[in-house]
């Protein structure tokens, strides 16, 4: 395993600390395995448990380069059972944690509804600010459905008032 240096240790710590009680396993197999842990630490993120990741715009929407670096050592870590990282070595705020569990719980296993939802919040934040909501989620039926996709209206407005709901989104 390559070296890891103490940023990317603590990082790594973070994200094990964060899945773990969310309780969620860690997996980079397979391509929803991967959308899943970005949507899940960008939403996180976005709910105030900071990893210090900065995400660009992608295919599936936000994405971290330096995330998916560390998903793919945490989980060579936990494959090599080297130990190197663990989850006693770190603490995270856990009435944060906590609400950002019982918020995330019912769609941790939904990666449309993560991608949706990540969707949503980076557009909102980085690109479309003060614009309509509409505006949004005709960027992301018309848009992200050509080709590739078949992002439902009905689910993308489902995903819109469950963000809301839960203060996600403004």
């Amino acid at each position: 395993m390559p070296r890891v240096s103490s940023a990317q240790l603590e990082r790594c710590q973070k994200i094990l600390t964060l899945f773990e009680r969310l309780g969620k396993n860690i997996s980079i197999k397979g391509f929803e395995d991967r959308l899943e842990f970005q949507k899940i630490v960008y939403l996180a993120q976005q709910y105030g448990i900071d990893f210090g990741y900065s995400f660009s715009w992608y295919l599936k929407g936000p994405y971290s380069k330096t995330g998916a670096k560390d998903g793919y050592t945490i989980c060579e870590n936990l494959k090599s059972n080297q130990k190197l990282i663990s989850v006693q070595k770190t603490k995270l705020d856990e009435k944060n944690l906590e609400k950002f569990r019982d918020i995330i719980s019912p769609h941790m296993d939904d990666p449309i509804w993560l991608e949706i939802a990540a969707s949503l919040i980076y557009l909102r934040e980085e690109t479309y600010g003060d614009n309509p909501l509409d505006q949004i989620i005709g960027y992301l039926i018309e848009d992200l459905t050509s080709g590739y996709k078949n992002f439902d209206e009905e689910k993308v407005r489902k995903v819109l008032s469950d963000l809301v709901r839960i203060r996600l989104l403004k």
